[in-house]
C-alpha cells in the first residue's frame, strides 16, 4: 500500500501506511523487513523533498545485510541515481544505472523502474540518438508501459516530449496510455496531472500545460511541465510571458534540488535575453528548511554533502563569490561558525 501511494504521490495516505508497518514491526518484535521499511521512508522522502535524507537512507538499504533487503536494494539504486542524476553527476548516476541494466534485464520486479532510470542517464551521458532504441523498447505496447507510467507518472511527459519529434504516433500513444491510466484511477492527482502534461506537448496545448504545472503533486514534475510551457509560449512569440514562466520553473527545479535543471533553464533564458542567477535575487525569509532561503537551503545541502565552494558553486551554476555569501548568512542564521556544525546540523534536520 505504501509502495503503491509513493508512486502515486499520495504522500499522507502513504506515511500512514509506512508508521502502520513500523508499529506492527514493534509490537511483534520483527526487524526482518527493517530494510524495506528504511527504503519506503527514502521514497517517500524524496517526494517531500527531503532529498538529503532520502539518498542517505537508500545507501543504507544498500548496505543491509537482511536477506529481505536483496528484493529491494534495485529501487535503493534507482533513487540513488536518480539523485546523482540530478545534480549533474553522470559518473555516479552511470555507476548505479550499470547494476540498474542488469535488474532490468533479469526482470524482477522494480525492472520498470530500473528502466526507467537507464533511459534517462543515458540520454543525459551519450545524447538522444544512444537512447532512442531504449525508448523504443519501454514505450512498446503492452503491460509495462503502463507499469512505467505507473513507477513514475512524469515518465510520461519525458518519453511524450523525447518522440514528439521522432514519430508523433508513438508520442500521442503515450498520452492516450498516461489518459486510460487516469481514467482507470478516478483522476488520481498525480495520473491526471501526467497526462495532461503529456497531452499538452503533443498538443501544444499552454492549458494543459498549465494545468500539470499547477497541479502536479511532485514539485520536480510541476517545474517540468511549467518548463515546457515556458517553451511553448516561446516558440509562439510570447517572450515576456515565457521569461516569467520559465523563472517560476527554475525556482522549482531549485526546490527540487535539480542544478542539472536549473543549468538547462539558465541557458533558455539567456537566449531570451534574461540572466538566471536566483542565487543573487530577493527570495522570501525562511522559504527553506531550517528558516533559510531557497538558494541558501541549497548552498547547504551541497556543503554539508562535502563539497567545496568551488564544487558548490558549479553544481549550482553561480560563482564562488556568491557560495561563501550565502554561506556567511546561513552561518548566521543557524548560529554556526564552521562547515562541520553545518554538516551535522543538516543532517539532524534531516532524520
Amino acid at each position: 500500500m505504501a509502495r503503491l501511494a509513493i508512486a502515486l504521490r499520495q504522500n499522507s495516505e502513504a506515511e500512514r501506511s509506512i508508521a502502520a508497518a513500523e508499529r506492527s514491526a514493534a509490537l511483534a518484535g520483527n526487524h526482518r523487513n527493517q530494510a524495506v521499511l528504511e527504503l519506503l521512508r527514502a521514497a517517500l522522502n524524496w517526494n517531500l523533498g527531503r532529498v538529503s535524507a532520502a539518498l542517505e537512507q537508500a545507501q543504507a538499504v544498500l548496505a543491509a545485510p537482511e536477506e529481505t533487503a536483496k528484493s529491494w536494494k534495485p529501487h535503493a539504486r534507482v533513487l540513488l541515481a536518480l539523485g546523482a542524476l540530478r545534480r549533474a553527476d553522470l559518473g555516479t548516476a552511470g555507476a548505479y544505472v550499470r547494476q540498474a541494466a542488469m535488474d532490468w534485464a533479469l526482470g524482477n520486479s522494480h525492472g520498470p523502474a530500473c528502466a526507467w532510470m537507464v533511459v534517462q542517464t543515458t540520454a543525459a551521458e551519450h545524447g538522444a540518438e544512444a537512447a532512442a532504441p531504449l525508448v523504443e523498447q519501454v514505450i512498446s505496447p503492452g503491460q509495462d508501459r503502463e507499469r512505467l507510467l505507473l513507477a513514475d507518472p512524469a515518465a510520461a511527459a519525458w518519453l511524450a516530449r523525447f518522440m514528439v519529434r521522432r514519430d508523433g504516433r508513438s508520442a500521442e500513444a503515450i498520452a492516450v496510455t498516461a489518459r486510460t491510466l487516469s481514467i482507470r484511477s478516478g483522476n488520481l492527482p498525480a495520473l491526471e496531472a501526467a497526462a495532461r502534461h503529456a497531452e499538452g506537448l503533443v498538443r501544444r496545448s499552454a492549458a494543459d500545460l498549465l494545468f500539470a504545472a499547477d497541479h502536479h503533486p511532485d514539485p520536480w514534475a510541476a517545474a517540468s511541465a511549467r518548463e515546457d510551457l515556458g517553451v511553448l509560449l516561446a516558440a509562439q512569440g510570447a517572450s515576456k510571458q515565457a521569461i516569467t514562466v520559465l523563472e517560476r520553473a527554475a525556482t522549482g527545479y531549485l526546490t527540487a534540488q535539480s542544478p542539472r535543471d536549473v543549468a538547462r533553464l539558465k541557458h533558455r533564458l539567456h537566449r531570451l535575453g534574461r540572466s538566471c542567477d536566483h542565487a543573487d535575487r530577493p527570495e522570501e525569509s525562511g522559504s527553506g528548511i531550517l528558516g533559510l532561503t531557497k538558494t541558501e537551503t541549497a548552498v547547504a545541502e551541497l556543503v554539508a554533502l562535502g563539497l567545496s565552494n568551488a564544487q558548490a558553486a558549479q553544481k549550482l551554476f553561480i560563482s564562488r563569490h556568491t557560495v561563501a555569501h550565502h554561506l556567511r548568512s546561513i552561518f548566521k542564521k543557524l548560529r554556526i561558525s564552521s562547515r562541520v556544525e553545518l554538516a551535522r546540523t543538516w543532517m539532524e534536520s534531516s532524520r
